[in-house]
């Protein structure tokens, strides 16, 4: 049963990850030092970790959230997440939000899996510092916790 879910981890981050974790790296960091210390909404770097319900798997995340300037009303959600030696290396999952005047994001949204592996569904909330989401498949549920990275 292991190596299927290893099996199947591997079949989900190769087509969603890149070749190499620089170009997230890159933009990651850079977002980080443009990032004012007193975030004044939701948009910008974002790091914690995830954790399945089903069957107790976690791992390091670290997100990217910025308007999509070609969709009014829908936030890039730029990932980079791991599982054991596994990285889930650089998608970009598009999702209706709206910003709140007090600077927080709620969102809901789905994204078709690679592969024929279904549907992938995130429901949450972004404040200035804290970006708590669930999220869920035909084969897991479980939650995100992100908080804002240390000034580089």
């Amino acid at each position: 049963m292991t190596f299927r879910l290893i099996l199947l981890a591997a079949a989900v981050a190769l087509p969603l990850s890149s070749c190499g974790t620089g170009s997230y790296s890159r933009g990651f960091a850079a977002a980080s030092a443009a990032m004012a210390r007193a975030p004044v909404n939701a948009e910008g770097p974002w790091q914690g970790s995830w954790r399945s319900d089903v069957n107790g798997h976690h791992g390091p995340l670290w997100c990217v959230v910025r308007r999509n300037p070609d969709h009014p009303g829908n936030y890039d959600f730029r990932y980079h997440a791991g599982w054991g030696i596994l990285r889930f290396g650089d998608y970009t999952h598009t999702v209706p939000a709206r910003l709140s005047g007090d600077g927080s994001l709620r969102l809901s949204g789905a994204m078709i899996l690679p592969a024929g592996l279904g549907t992938y569904r995130v429901d949450g909330r972004l404040t200035r510092e804290t970006f708590v989401a669930a999220y869920r498949s035909a084969s897991d549920r479980g939650t995100m916790e992100l908080w804002r990275p240390a000034a580089p």
